[in-house]
């Protein structure tokens, strides 16, 4: 889902402009309980392909991919859940150790990386060295987890890492934080 700030970003218009054409109905969105107006990706696609705008949405289809390496199936899980709960379009893997965090990384090349990292069977730092070493790691974000002292919260941001976020996560700033990655990746592709 895309704010119409959002959509107004993409099609490099005035979200003044963005709210006009959803009057028109050139462009189909809804409005959420507060009355806010909401585009689907999949309308803004429609919208921009029929008028031959271009856009900033990869060609294989836009399916953002989300790698979570968590040494705890419950907490992946919850955070799976936590970020599916108004975009339920994204692809998700899970990796339980440094090991498995590599190959898929170096297989899917996710938009966004979230490392927890409190568990003592993944080496979060050395994943998040890794990536930002890689060809393709630039473009990677890597968003933390940290229920520390701040000791590892200052370390993953030197290795890289975009933002690190205090335990207990706010799933709201962890939703918006992954959705403002992806869409900063699909305008860099």
């Amino acid at each position: 889902m895309f704010t119409t700030f959002e959509v107004a970003e993409i099609c490099d218009v005035s979200p003044v402009t963005i709210q006009n054409w959803i009057d028109k109905g050139w462009l189909h969105a809804y409005r959420t309980p507060g009355g806010h107006r909401r585009v689907r990706k999949e309308a803004l696609l429609s919208f921009l392909e029929s008028r031959d705008i271009p856009h900033p949405f990869p060609e294989k289809g836009g399916v953002p991919r989300v790698l979570i390496v968590n040494g705890d199936q419950m907490l992946a899980d919850s955070l799976k859940e936590a970020l599916s709960f108004d975009e339920p379009g994204y692809e998700f893997q899970v990796a339980h150790d440094g090991f498995r965090a590599g190959v898929l990384y170096s297989t899917s090349h996710p938009d966004v990386v979230i490392l927890d990292l409190n568990h003592s069977n993944v080496d979060c730092y050395e994943v998040c060295r890794q990536i930002k070493q890689s060809e393709d790691g630039g473009e990677t974000c890597v968003l933390a987890i940290d229920g520390g002292d701040g000791e590892g919260r200052t370390r993953i941001l030197d290795l890289g890492a975009a933002h690190c976020l205090s335990k207990p996560v706010d799933a709201v700033s962890l939703r918006n934080l992954v959705k403002e990655a992806i869409l900063n990746r699909w305008r860099a592709v």
